[in-house]
């Protein structure tokens, strides 16, 4: 694609670039099984892979599963959040890229591009190299690099990378998800630079080719996207 007002394109991890559902529950098992003791099967959220994600998609991060879920403290939760990169790191469940989606990031590889995840940098990381993509990413920022109370919907993660890929500079950011965190973390990102940058403006791509509902209409991103390969549509519209 040839050179325009878009500075950037930054992408969520889990759902959106990645299929890390399966992964996720069985790291989240064993961190909760060894954390307090009791089977994880115990807590309902573990009856099966489709209740866990069904319940991870209702709460705006995964601070706030864990302290309904599994009743813990903010303590607690941080202790559980300081064993994800090891146990992510420890855990053989595979991960790959969604269907065309590799394609997708190719033909975008004119813009700078980074990734804003609650997921370990450590895991993005591996992830990347395993599929021979690292290049295309510029920066990533995981949660380690944010502090664990400023997780998303916060925008300190998204200006953050933001920032590194572009200083700022004046354009359109697209910044593509799968959950309503998402989007309300770019809308708090746009309240913070309309301030200083209000000639920076994030717009919002839904990935619903995943384990997003395309049917569910409680969230409202700018656009959305059914199939991998309407990102690079949606993104071309934009073209100078």
């Amino acid at each position: 694609m040839p050179a325009s007002n878009i500075t950037a394109i930054i992408w969520d991890f889990d759902g959106t670039l990645v299929d890390t559902a399966g992964k996720n529950f069985n790291v989240a098992k064993q961190i909760i099984t060894d954390l307090t003791g009791k089977n994880a099967e115990s807590f309902p959220i573990f009856e099966s892979l489709e209740t866990y994600n069904s319940a991870n998609r209702s709460y705006k991060n995964w601070r706030s599963m864990y302290k309904a879920e599994y009743g813990f403290s903010e303590e607690e939760t941080d202790e559980a959040g300081g064993l994800w990169t090891e146990y992510q790191l420890q855990d053989d469940t595979p991960v790959e890229f969604f269907p065309g989606l590799v394609g997708v990031i190719k033909s975008l590889k004119a813009f700078p591009q980074g990734i804003v995840s609650m997921n370990s940098q450590s895991h993005i990381m591996q992830t990347l190299a395993e599929n021979n993509v690292s290049d295309l990413f510029q920066f990533i920022v995981g949660y380690e690099e944010v502090d664990l109370r400023k997780q998303k919907p916060e925008p300190d993660g998204l200006l953050l990378c933001l920032e590194k890929l572009t200083g700022l500079a004046s354009g359109n950011v697209f910044y593509i998800g799968d959950h309503e965190t998402d989007v309300k973390c770019a809308a708090n990102a746009n309240r913070a630079l309309r301030e200083q940058k209000p000639d920076v403006k994030i717009i919002t791509i839904g990935a619903l080719y995943g384990s997003a509902e395309s049917g569910n209409n409680s969230w409202e991103p700018d656009y959305r996207a059914n199939q991998t390969e309407e990102i690079t549509e949606i993104i071309k519209h934009f073209q100078v």
